[in-house]
């Protein structure tokens, strides 16, 4: 009997983990048997609840801290009891018939010491990293001057990709990508696995050099394929990953050249981290939040105008404003009026005019309140404050209805439909989460996984031989494939068809999640059952925040009266600095599974359990799910008094 084993390093990828582990124990399995091992890098997103709860005959292995891929990859490698080894990323799904047909190809190439294979997108495309060459100065100048992309099957200059090998032969490569590594597990443990030099990045190229070196072949197969939504792991626009990416760039060139060739690699490395972090700040931190920077100029602007207009007409000086106190009163209403309309909700994706009305409430009333605590010198009119709060109120309600109508006005062209292809009860259920998560979907129809008589059943639109002249005819933008109607190798199938501008989306299995990339977007779909619950919105967390925070400086500066009315001392003043450094919440769920399946929260202090058995507010709740779910749908900072003060009085706590 052969037996495989397989790695899979999780960080804060929940919902697709769990995709993964799903497409792995539906694979076919020709007389080998596989052990599975997740190491997980410290995430906070509940991935080991969730697998503990749906995969119990998973292996664990929960790091207390991110040690990085290549050590995460070796802690696995290490009590791996296959004769060969798959290093799997959790960012992918794998077909039906991968596992079989690479380990058949390594059982009956015995020259063979590593193969991958055939990886696409989640839009259907070929992933070019599937097969590369080593990244030599020449190769490297090609890939990240462009000229790759200019010339891709150029063996002059896409040496990079191995871009002259064609993507469906099976070829002898220089390198393989660490999404998909299947090793001879010996040769994998007498080389010593990755090398733990290379935090994230770079370990791949080394340890199929490593293979090369042994004398051993390194095959790309493509007679097999996996889906790799690239980037979920790493999320590619952080700094984090520019950093880590070139860092892993010069270890590998410090540890392969020398002489002329190692100092121009490393001097045009170093370039394009600089380079890369001014891009990454300038985009993630400025082009990001370019709205509130423009609002906040066009709100100093016409503040301005007023002060100049009211110095004109009621005191008949133009200059009357023009002084510190003015200034500083201005620069003041605009950053708590933003600030506030930001956190209120203003700028959240399901706009509503009870969020502008809040905020700017909200805003007023904080300047108000630092106005009347400045120096008589420093103070301007209250009157300015509250017409330039109305002038506020209008202004940025014009704004944002001229936002809308442009965005609209932009992608009045573009199709929000969707198309799915499931069994009519999954189909229900996952049109049903697209529109929680998706306000300006449209479900165009269903089409039957199946070949049946349309005439028989008259709630789908075509069958799925169809599916290519019904995506051009319905204008479709997405198409969600159910994984419980569609084996992984008949949704690949289907994405890879020519001539369908389309995205995809897959979802299947106990976890209510649709997850899904595209190549040419920016954005990545990933929706869930979560939308329901008002802790997965982005207000109510940042309301839940500010909770922490202000409870957390309340516990701080009353500690000599607190400490001589209320219990439970030890645990407040062991946890308020954590709580508000956000290394916890001061309230969470009580522990059981069903935390798995909800929106995310940090260790708490203090858990809902106080819900359960509380008939004069709370005389549904029964059990722990019902009150953690409760709790996640009827989030309020009352809640969150409540719970806190019962604990303080019966002297319960979480004890983390």
């Amino acid at each position: 009997m052969t037996n495989l084993s397989i790695v899979i390093v999780n960080y804060n990828v929940r919902h697709f983990l769990i995709k993964c582990l799903e497409s792995i124990y539906k694979s076919k399995k020709n007389n080998f048997e596989i052990e599975v091992i997740v190491v997980d890098n410290a995430s906070v997103d509940g991935s080991m609840a969730v697998v503990r709860e749906l995969y119990p005959q998973v292996t664990l292995i929960e790091n207390l801290s991110n040690v990085g891929f290549a050590k995460a990859n070796n802690q696995g490698f290490q009590i791996a009891k296959g004769q060969y080894i798959l290093a799997l990323n959790p960012d992918t799904i794998i077909q039906e018939d991968t596992l079989s047909i690479s380990l058949g190809y390594l059982l009956n190439n015995l020259d063979c010491g590593v193969c991958g294979v055939k990886m696409i997108d989640g839009s259907g495309a070929y992933l070019p990293e599937s097969k590369r060459g080593l990244p030599t100065l020449w190769n490297s100048f090609c890939k990240f001057s462009g000229l790759t992309s200019f010339f891709p099957h150029s063996k002059s200059f896409s040496g990079y990709y191995m871009g002259h090998l064609s993507e469906d032969n099976v070829h002898d490569v220089e390198v393989l990508c660490g999404a998909f590594m299947l090793f001879r597990s010996d040769v994998l443990k007498r080389i010593g696995g990755f090398d733990e030099d290379y935090f994230m990045y770079g370990e791949d190229i080394d340890l199929s050099l490593k293979f090369k070196n042994e004398g051993y072949r390194v095959v790309y197969l493509p007679t097999t394929r996996i889906i790799h939504f690239k980037g979920e792991s790493s999320k590619k626009a952080s700094f984090n990953y520019i950093k880590n990416f070139y860092n892993a760039m010069l270890i590998y060139v410090g540890k392969n050249y020398n002489g002329w060739n190692g100092m121009t690699m490393k001097f045009f490395i170093r370039m394009a981290i600089y380079f890369s972090a001014i891009a990454s700040y300038i985009k993630n931190n400025i082009i990001a939040n370019a709205h509130l920077f423009i609002d906040a100029f066009i709100l100093y602007v016409t503040i301005g105008i007023v002060r100049i207009l009211w110095g004109k007409y009621y005191f008949d000086d133009v200059t009357y404003f023009n002084n510190r106190a003015s200034l500083i009163n201005d620069i003041l209403f605009v950053f708590f009026t933003i600030g506030s309309l930001w956190f209120f909700g203003h700028y959240d994706k399901n706009w509503k005019i009870k969020r502008l009305l809040t905020g700017i409430f909200a805003g007023t009333f904080s300047v108000l309140v630092i106005f009347a605590l400045l120096p008589v010198n420093l103070r301007s009119s209250r009157a300015l404050i509250l017409i330039d709060s109305l002038i506020a109120l209008t202004a940025m309600y014009i704004i944002k209805s001229f936002r809308l109508k442009f965005l609209q006005w932009l992608t009045k062209n573009k199709n929000k439909n969707y198309l799915i292809v499931a069994k009519e009860s999954n189909a229900l259920r996952i049109a049903e989460i697209i529109k929680q998560n998706e306000s300006e979907a449209q479900i165009v129809g269903t089409i039957a996984p199946k070949v049946i008589s349309l005439n028989e059943n008259t709630f789908y639109i075509n069958t799925l031989d169809k599916l290519a002249d019904v995506v051009k005819m319905m204008k479709a933008e997405y198409v969600v494939f159910s994984n419980d109607d569609l084996s992984l190798q008949e949704i690949l199938d289907q994405m890879i068809l020519p001539d369908k501008d389309v995205k995809y989306l897959i979802t299947g299995g106990d976890n209510d999640t649709v997850i899904g990339s595209s190549k040419n977007s920016k954005s990545k779909n990933l929706y869930f059952a979560e939308s329901s619950y008002k802790l997965s919105q982005s207000f109510y967390l940042r309301l839940k925040r500010m909770f922490d925070v202000v409870a957390s400086f309340v516990f701080i500066v009353f500690a000599p009266i607190l400490l001589l009315f209320i219990g439970n001392k030890k645990i407040i003043y062991s946890n308020v600095l954590k709580v508000l450094f956000a290394d916890k919440s001061w309230v969470g769920y009580a522990d059981d599974p069903s935390i798995s399946l909800l929106p995310n929260l940090k260790n708490a202090v203090f858990d809902v359990s106080s819900f359960i058995g509380d008939i004069e507010y709370y005389p549904l709740l029964q059990d722990i799910y019902m009150a953690n779910t409760y709790y996640a749908k009827m989030y309020s900072i009352g809640t969150d008094i409540k719970i806190i003060v019962n604990n303080i009085m019966n002297g319960n706590s979480r004890n983390y």
